[in-house]
């Protein structure tokens, strides 16, 4: 697992930070067993937090009445001609002849409502639903199971009710044509830049800038860096999340030929939103630029008070990648979505892309040739990539998770509270995530060990931390040495694990 032949088997200035984790996982493996093991260093909540127990027993529901519906003797799409009334009394029997009384009036209780809020959804966006169609969406060629293809954009009962979503979110007046599902985020994002960077598209170019913060989710610098791009930094205080310097002064020297901004908003890896004031700077800037805008916002839903985004902002040119996958707890599920109004699809293709879509008729068509692999000309362009039951599960935790929401968002401040006081550092109202400086910890005995040295020590006593040094910008580290800044996934333990792993740090770093 070497990634360098030097002492530590690693370099906190070369090496991906992602290839790192795993050898500190190693080692601490080695030293204390998987059992014991208090890690940090991934976005998961899956160690420390499960996904909605209600929207789980729904599901399951779910698949049940798929295997009334479909079987070897009967097809629900050719063989089923029952009216509504009918096929919810068969869903209503199946019920109570398989559980006690309470638990089936639960289930059909869930059912009923279930069909209720989608045919509300499809009635505000256009769609003249009854509660019959739905059940036949749903159950239709066994999609809820996994039994076909679905539609290459999504299937359209599951973005009724994202669309909703962001509507309930930020106010943006979209529907279920302006989404595209992806594979978790990062499929997104890298479908964007397979995009954008074709040479048949020609919007980016070695050589062109791309706005950016830093510290910034490291892939994005990797990113650049490989595709020949260049970086314009707005550098942030990862204990804070504001600007350091002037915004407008930072905005003024950059360079001309910016064509792209990438947001991460909430940041990761520091955890912080960005305020309505510096999203209008960049949308104005954007505007006079002419840029495109990407935002990745896979964690917004984490922040009561965020209830804007830069789409509110600057709508007709901005692309939002978000995601159920954090808010869920459902990481595994891989179920993102692009977010793109209709008319940031037609401002966009006329006046940013400038109509190189020959290989495609519109933007929507061009991303969802362009999230298959292979290329950007739709070799698999009939697959959605998000599965049936990933899709139908998703959409069961989103309308059945709430509850389970609410206490997870109630543990994560928890957490995030805990840490900060165990480690003796200010608490600034971040979430998800913290990037700090091992040695701002008070009482710190270790100022001159190496900064590799810093990450074993802690991965020998059980704690995976993931190294934060290449999450921020060429720039800011000819400035200053962040070597010994790390990153630390704070839903990614139960409380007392969390509790463990702050004692650890700060017992290693003062003794």
């Amino acid at each position: 697992m070497k990634l360098r032949d030097n002492k530590w088997g690693f370099d906190l200035n070369l090496d991906n930070p992602f290839r790192i984790f795993r050898v500190l996982r190693e080692i601490a493996i080695e030293k204390v067993g998987e059992e014991n093991i208090v890690d940090l260093s991934r976005g998961d909540p899956g160690y420390g937090f499960s996904p909605s127990v209600h929207g789980r027993e729904f599901f399951s529901f779910l698949l049940e009445i798929d295997t009334i519906l479909n079987h070897p003797g009967e097809h629900f799409v050719s063989d089923n001609r029952d009216d509504f009334d009918t096929l919810w009394q068969k869903i209503q029997d199946h019920a109570k002849a398989n559980y006690n009384v309470k638990k089936a009036e639960k289930l059909i209780n869930d059912f009923y409502f279930f069909l209720t809020r989608i045919e509300k959804y499809a009635s505000a966006q256009g769609l003249n639903w009854d509660k019959k169609k739905i059940i036949f969406e749903i159950f239709k060629y066994s999609a809820v199971s996994g039994g076909s293809y679905l539609d290459p954009q999504g299937e359209t009962l599951v973005r009724l009710v994202v669309a909703d979503h962001y509507n309930k979110k930020f106010g943006i007046n979209i529907d279920y044509q302006d989404l595209i599902f992806v594979q978790g985020v990062s499929h997104g994002i890298g479908t964007i830049f397979a995009v954008l960077c074709d040479p048949e598209v020609g919007f980016l170019l070695p050589g062109d800038n791309v706005l950016i913060s830093s510290p910034v989710y490291s892939p994005y610098n990797t990113i650049m860096q490989n595709r020949g791009l260049n970086t314009f930094s707005i550098p942030f205080d990862s204990s804070t999340g504001k600007v350091v310097g002037d915004i407008d002064e930072i905005l003024a020297s950059a360079p001309e030929n910016i064509k792209l901004i990438c947001l991460i908003d909430p940041n990761n890896p520091t955890g912080f939103i960005n305020d309505d004031v510096f999203l209008q700077k960049i949308a104005d800037f954007a505007e006079k630029r002419n840029c495109l805008i990407i935002s990745d916002e896979v964690y917004n839903d984490f922040f009561f008070e965020k209830i804007k985004s830069i789409m509110n902002f600057a709508r007709k040119r901005t692309i939002l990648i978000g995601g159920r996958s954090k808010i869920e707890r459902s990481t595994g599920l891989r179920f993102g979505e692009f977010v793109i109004p209709k008319e940031a699809q037609k401002y966009i293709t006329e006046n940013i892309l400038k109509s190189k879509l020959d290989q495609a008729v519109d933007l929507m068509q061009l991303l969802i040739f362009g999230k298959a692999p292979g290329g950007i000309k739709g070799e698999f362009h009939h697959v959605t990539f998000v599965t049936g039951p990933s899709q139908y599960l998703g959409l069961s935790h989103m309308i059945f998770g709430d509850d389970d929401r609410a206490e997870y968002l109630k543990r994560i401040r928890v957490n995030m509270e805990t840490f900060y006081e165990i480690l003796g550092l200010k608490y600034n109202k971040n979430l998800y995530y913290t990037c700090f400086d091992l040695h701002s910890i008070p009482g710190d005995t270790k100022q001159n060990f190496a900064p590799e040295e810093l990450f074993i020590g802690l991965a020998k006593k059980g704690v995976v931390l993931i190294p934060a040094n290449l999450f921020f910008s060429k720039e800011d580290r000819a400035k200053h040495d962040y070597r010994s800044f790390a990153r630390g996934s704070l839903p990614n333990l139960t409380f007392s694990n969390l509790q463990k792993a702050a004692k650890l740090i700060k017992e290693y770093i003062t003794n």
